[in-house]
Parts: structure tokens; sequence; C-alpha cells
């Protein structure tokens, strides 16, 4: 959170004279936008309430981690598996010379790390779930969540779906005006879509995308813009979310609801593609 926050005081403390000084940049009005990249994704400690048939408990500030794929040029550069990893797609629009609106897709993963202690409280039926020291009635005891008992991951995509607003800051060019440097954050809101794995007691069940929950997010970062009409970023995200409504066992009425804030970094490739005329911005 340190660094998000970091990020975000160099956008909002940028002297208006590094804008003035980007003579030869190129205001981006009238242009489209998209960018396609990756990302890493960290999470707080977060209470999850778990409701089913012969069971109804909260884990309490459960540990989290995401799942990042490695490295495998057969996968990050194969079209047909473009989407495995954890990624960021993005399209916006420059409706003024530096402030855009957008609107993408954050696939990120969730899963709460295999071997952990943790607080429980609740109820799960001995009668259905018959695994010692992993039914009954608990309050708020220290419990040992392990494969054995459960597994809970949005593994095919913590999916922050969201519409943002960017002012993009100018702040370098080279003397040719064919490459510069810009800064941009702006706040977004959105839906969150996630695809969720849940085993338990040894019983898998692969959910369906299903729509749980809201999300609001600040994002603050740099682009190294190459000609008039590539760029290269990279970016620093902070949000929180809140999902009511996890489906874990379908078709039954099984849900989950918890409370998510995350942080998340990416680096990723775009493009202008623009309508008009570029406009110069007037330096002094």
């Amino acid at each position: 959170m340190p660094r998000l926050l970091s990020w975000i005081l160099v956008v909002l403390a940028l002297p208006v004279w590094a804008q003035e000084t980007a003579t030869k940049n190129h205001a981006r009005f009238k242009s489209f936008y998209f960018y396609w990249g990756y990302n890493r994704a960290y999470y707080n400690r977060s209470d999850i309430h778990f409701k089913g048939d012969g069971y109804d408990f909260t884990l309490e500030r459960a540990w989290a981690e995401d799942m990042p794929e490695k490295f495998d040029p057969s996968v990050y550069f194969n079209p047909k598996q473009l989407t495995v990893p954890q990624f960021n797609f993005r399209i916006g629009y420059y409706f003024r010379p530096d402030l855009s609106i957008s609107m993408g897709w954050d696939h990120m993963k969730y899963h709460l790390m295999p071997t952990q202690y943790i607080r429980i409280n609740g109820f799960i039926d001995p009668t259905k779930y018959p695994l010692e020291n992993h039914s009954g009635e608990f309050q708020h005891e220290y419990f040992l969540y392990n494969p054995a008992f459960m597994n809970y991951h949005h593994s095919d995509g913590f999916n922050f779906v969201r519409v943002g607003l960017e002012k993009r800051m100018p702040f370098w060019h080279s003397r040719n005006g064919k490459v510069s440097g810009s800064l941009y954050g702006g706040p977004s809101i959105g839906f969150m879509l996630p695809w969720t794995d849940f085993t338990f007691f040894g019983e898998n069940y692969r959910n369906k995308p299903h729509l749980s929950g809201f999300g609001a997010s600040v994002n603050c970062g740099g682009r190294l813009e190459i000609g008039p009409h590539f760029f290269v970023q990279v970016n620093a995200q902070c949000g929180w979310t809140s999902l009511s409504d996890i489906l874990l066992q379908w078709p039954d009425d099984a849900r989950a609801s918890q409370r998510i804030a995350f942080f998340e970094r990416s680096w990723a490739l775009g493009s202008y593609i623009g309508l008009g005329k570029r406009k110069k911005v007037e330096g002094k």
C-alpha cells in the first residue's frame, strides 16, 4: 500500500510546468487507445462466510495469494492461451485533450493459502461431513485450514470489470518529439465476476462465472509513448471489493460472501488510434 500511495502523491502533486515543458508532446484528443498486459495481485486478510446444506460458518482473517502463470512462450505468445495468465485488457477514448473514459477487464486470481491456522466461527454438520477436528460447533477457535477440509479459490478469475476516468499528464519528450513520457491516474468502479473453484471435504465444484458484487479502485502509472501510435506502460491499482453472492455449489443454493481489498501491479503494451488531426500541447 505505501508504494501505491507514493504513486498517487506523485500524480496529484505533478507541477503545471511539467506539462508546459512538453512542448512537442501531442495531446490525444479524439483518440481511442487499447492495451493488453499482465499483473500480479496482493490481498488483505478477509473474513469469508460460507453457507450451504449442512454448514454455516465464517473463516476469520484468512490469508490469500494470487496465482501467477510461470512464463512460457507457448502460453504468453499463443493466441489461444493468452487468457490463462493474470491479464489486463482495456479500451478508452480521450473526450478531452488529456482526459479519457475507459472500460476493461482485470483478470486477477485469488487463492486461499493451502495450509494456515485461522479462526472459525459457526457450524459444520458432523453427520454430513465426518472429519475429525473439522466438523461440529466452533466459537472463534483456531482451526487448521488444509486441502482435506476445503480448497477455495477464484482460479479462473477474480475478475474486476470496471469503467474508469483517467487524467493524462505529459512531462517529458525527446528532442525530435517522437518519444515522450506521461503520467496518468484516476478512479474506477465496476462489478465482480469471479469464476470460483470450490472443494469441500473432497467434493469439487467448478462453478461458472457469476456476478457476485461490486468494486471500486484508484490507479496511477506511467507511459513511454513511442511515435504517434504505440506505448509501454506500468500501472499500480488499489481497490476494494464487496462480494455478497459468491457461487459455491451450482446448482445448489450454496453461497459465500467476503470483502477483499487488493493491490495490483501490472505492465502492458498498447496503441493509440486517432480519429482526427492530433493537436500539440502548447508550451510557454
